[in-house]
């Protein structure tokens, strides 16, 4: 078996989460560490994120920590809350030792989450578990986007950007804009707008099979396309912009945690039974 971790950058704390976990995996179980830790311990095996691939792999820190994890390092991801929101995390902090314990004696399982695959021009630019911004290159400044989907005209849009969110990513920058919350189960793409200029626009739902394509249209086209808040991408003049649901998902390590209850526990902090 070998693991790997990584952490969130310039937290000390979360590298004595690391030593706590390290302390109850076997002996003979092969260890990674990131190049974060470099600081903390000696005599160990360190590797860039970009390099990393293990069978399953710590992730302590926050959501943007998982998601630095989900586009550069390869295999089954834990995610330990250090964060203040933790949606992508499996683990709280007071959980720490009976989750490995029992990820050492194999109660654990997996589960696949969607990724979205981007293509520019039609080459593979990259991956994203939560979502793809595209997104005007200068503050303040509308574009025109042209949408297809399936290669058949959509409409013309003004906007700051656009969103195309996974169910995953719909509970996070996707419900800001005011997309809707769609359940991981579920197959499916979300569109929504960023400071849209018409009243007549309204998010999206489609099946992950489809292909969006978005070009920029007008006298000023420069725009950034943004995976997950971790890659940055130029857009120019006719550039064509494709997403759609990737063929291989991404794998994070799970105990079956209802997702209900961690969308009550997470964003609807006021209700009750």
């Amino acid at each position: 078996m070998k693991v790997a971790y990584i952490v969130r950058k310039d937290c000390p704390r979360c590298a004595n989460i690391v030593e706590r976990i390290d302390r109850i995996i076997p002996e003979d179980w092969e260890r990674i560490f990131e190049n974060e830790l470099k600081g903390t311990f000696r005599d160990k095996e360190f590797s860039d994120i970009g390099d990393i691939e293990a069978d399953i792999i710590f992730i302590v820190g926050g959501d943007g920590t998982v998601l630095r994890a989900a586009q550069k390092a390869r295999g089954a991801m834990l995610g330990i809350n250090m964060g203040s929101l933790g949606f992508l995390s499996e683990v709280e902090l007071g959980k720490v030792e009976d989750t490995v314990y029992r990820i050492v004696r194999g109660e654990h399982k997996f589960t696949e989450l969607m990724r979205l695959e981007i293509r520019l021009n039609g080459k593979i630019r990259g991956y994203a578990l939560n979502e793809v911004l595209i997104h005007s290159n200068e503050i303040s400044k509308v574009r025109n986007f042209k949408l297809f989907i399936d290669g058949k005209y959509l409409e013309r849009t003004r906007a700051d950007g656009i969103i195309v969110a996974t169910p995953v990513g719909s509970t996070s920058y996707s419900l800001s804009a005011g997309g809707p919350i769609v359940m991981p189960e579920t197959r499916a793409m979300v569109v929504s707008y960023l400071a849209p200029v018409t009243l007549r626009i309204r998010p999206m739902v489609m099946p992950s099979t489809s292909i969006l394509t978005v070009t920029a249209t007008g006298r000023e086209t420069e725009c950034v396309v943004v995976l997950d808040g971790q890659v940055e991408i130029p857009v120019s003049k006719d550039d064509v912009i494709t997403v759609t649901g990737s063929g291989k998902p991404y794998r994070f390590i799970t105990f079956r945690r209802d997702f209900y209850t961690k969308l009550r526990e997470k964003l609807l902090k006021d209700v009750v039974n």
